[in-house]
């Protein structure tokens, strides 16, 4: 039988790349909440949190052609993929939608599927495509990615999406009508992670997505003492504070310098030894145990001497660029025991960078509440 189908690329790569780097934010709403902005690039300026993305790929064009390999129709497809995850699962479910414009002839009877590639680093649940709405959205599409963790603590994994359009009923496989469109999507890389980031949790995250702490506000009066406190050692020149890129995506400028979390015990505790001798050379003796060290694995402690950076980072007393204050003790454990939920819920590990943004015209706290499977009642 004379295959019945072709296709053609809307552009040819060099300018579609000029294209991707001139194209601006939009939001698609209809599509999905998720969407509220959504990028037609192939990176990460997609990302919206640790679990959130939205990327809208260039127009897929395709040509319908009847059993005579004449032209019969021609629609332009705009295929959305997402997603607005927990991060307290390793399953990791990405979504599609799909915008079709009739260009010319009739445009009936089309279906879309989404092939999603992991290797052997994931499992991917099996989906049979969704069909196309002419002039309107498709349904939504679900394909569940599971880490194939095979007894390790990390995996990262890449996913890789082909988009293939054929008519109704036809195999995406081998069917006469099937065409492929390659590079068109493009999905954050995923880690994900049994008890690193806090013992007896597993989660998963997209990694290049900047972990910023934002539970933490100055005109919030549980925790005001500790954000302005954190406020001030940033203002003296003090690493963690979060700068944004500045082109509406969420990913930090290169001004930026991050904190590093920091899981190894003695070096967490020297970091401690260091500030609370500090603090009592500047205020006199400390009251409490003052040991806690911000890592939600810890138990709490009480303490009334507050210090930044954190203990639980690398760029902790240790590092000699540090400051320490007396503030009330009760402000102190609650921005501690958000710190420490923090950490966990975005589930940054040993070495990974964070920032502090404690501005109350900042973006707003996105931080998984603590009741959500990372419960810890402790102190910095």
């Amino acid at each position: 039988m004379t295959r019945s189908i072709a296709f053609s690329w809307m552009l040819a790569f060099g300018t579609a790349l000029c294209l991707f780097t001139e194209a601006h934010a939009d939001s698609a709403p209809d599509v999905s909440p998720t969407c509220t902005t959504v990028v037609q690039r192939t990176s990460n300026d997609v990302l919206l949190s640790r679990g959130a993305f939205c990327q809208l790929s260039a127009p897929l064009e395709y040509i319908i052609k009847d059993e005579a390999n004449a032209e019969v129709g021609r629609v332009e497809i705009s295929a959305y993929a997402y997603s607005d995850n927990p991060l307290n699962r390793l399953e990791w479910p990405l979504k599609f939608r799909f915008r079709t414009r009739l260009v010319s002839g009739g445009g009936a009877g089309l279906q879309i599927k989404p092939i999603v590639e992991c290797g052997d680093h994931c499992t991917v649940a099996p989906n049979a495509g969704v069909s196309l709405a002419i002039g309107g959205l498709s349904n939504e599409l679900v394909v569940a990615l599971t880490p194939n963790m095979g007894g390790q603590q990390k995996k990262t994994i890449a996913p890789y999406v082909e988009y293939k359009v054929a008519k109704t009923g036809e195999s995406f496989e081998d069917g006469a009508s099937v065409v492929g469109f390659y590079g068109q999507a493009h999905i954050p890389r995923i880690r994900c992670d049994v008890g690193l980031a806090k013992a007896n949790t597993q989660g998963c995250v997209y990694f290049d997505a900047p972990a910023v702490m934002r539970s933490v506000k100055t005109n919030d009066s549980d925790v005001d003492e500790s954000a302005i406190h954190i406020k001030e050692s940033l203002e003296a020149g003090k690493p963690g504070e979060f700068i944004s890129r500045g082109d509406g995506t969420i990913l930090e400028s290169s001004e930026a310098t991050a904190l590093e979390r920091l899981r190894s015990e003695p070096e967490r505790r020297e970091n401690r030894r260091l500030s609370k001798n500090q603090c009592i050379a500047q205020y006199g003796k400390v009251s409490g145990q003052c040991t806690f060290t911000g890592d939600p694995d810890e138990e709490p402690s009480a303490c009334d001497c507050d210090e930044y950076p954190f203990a639980a980072t690398r760029q902790g007393a240790a590092s000699g660029n540090f400051s320490v204050k007396r503030i009330d003790s009760g402000d102190n454990r609650r921005a501690g025991a958000r710190f420490g939920c923090f950490l966990a819920s975005q589930r940054v590990l040993d070495g990974e960078k964070f920032y502090i943004d404690v501005e109350p015209d900042g973006q707003a706290n996105t931080d998984a509440p603590c009741e959500a499977g990372y419960s810890t009642s402790v102190s910095k």
